[in-house]
């Protein structure tokens, strides 16, 4: 049987959505650090269980910001998978709240096998809650290669539209890049640059959009895959100090 990605019916229609979503898409900044610079991969009847928390240090006029959150992913197919995220937050310790559940559909429509490279566009419905967060959809792409045995190189764009209270004009863009290197043991050690480059509307000088860089150290521990990683402001718009854990369960 022809697969989904080879289906021309099924990729016209995912591509002419991938169009109808960048007409207006994206995410503001808010709670982006609980993201990762995430794979394209999807596997036929994979599905898994993911917690992650951020940390922001409470840093000169910055206040200490806790988030973290939950997931579920199942896999569709072999090319399409879908997640439910719900995230909370808590700011100077107080109590948590209740800050979005997204949805998201993630195509891959690239393999390395046949192409030399994995890709995928993701497809994502944020609800939030309150009335200082909006509402978004977002669109984004995901590439991943092997320069060698052991140097993987990631990226990510990310273009989306806010709707709903609060939300803001134009396009927000986000750009995201990896490189590891893969040890003997299997643990991959690398950095990560994170690109917030606010709206087309209003997109500003390097030091008014959040630009962050740091480590990442990616492990497994018995049936468990633990990413943990650092970033450091380098723009003044940029929290100065963001710690973050990523813990994965596959059943």
């Amino acid at each position: 049987m022809e697969s989904e990605r080879n289906n021309p019916a099924v990729s016209a229609f995912l591509v002419l959505g991938g169009f109808f979503f960048a007409w207006g898409l994206t995410a503001g900044p808010a709670l982006a650090t609980t993201g990762t610079v995430f794979s394209p991969d999807v596997e036929a009847g994979e599905h898994g269980l993911e917690y992650r928390f951020s940390l922001q240090p409470e840093h000169d006029d910055e206040p200490e910001v806790f988030t973290h959150r939950m997931h579920y992913q199942r896999a569709f197919s072999e090319s399409l998978r879908w997640r439910l995220i719900g995230t909370q937050r808590s700011v100077d310790n107080d109590e948590l709240e209740f800050r979005y559940a997204r949805l998201e559909l993630q195509w891959q429509f690239l393999e390395e096998e046949q192409h030399g490279w994995d890709s995928a566009l993701r497809y994502e419905l944020q609800i939030a809650e309150g009335d200082d967060l909006p509402h978004r959809v977002r669109l984004a792409w995901s590439g991943k290669g092997d320069v060698s045995d052991e140097w993987q190189l990631r990226g990510n764009v990310l273009v989306g539209r806010e709707f709903g209270a609060e939300s803001g004009s134009g396009l927000l863009l986000e750009t995201r890049a990896q490189a590891t290197y893969r040890l003997d043991n299997g643990t991959r050690v690398g950095l990560e640059m994170f690109n917030d480059l606010n709206t087309t509307a209003d997109m500003g000088g390097f030091d008014e959009q959040g630009h962050q860089l740091g480590p990442i150290i990616k492990t497994g521990l018995g049936g468990w895959n633990v990413d943990i990683s650092y970033l450091a402001g380098l723009s003044d718009a940029a929290p100065d100090h963001d710690i973050r854990l990523m813990v994965v369960r596959d059943f």
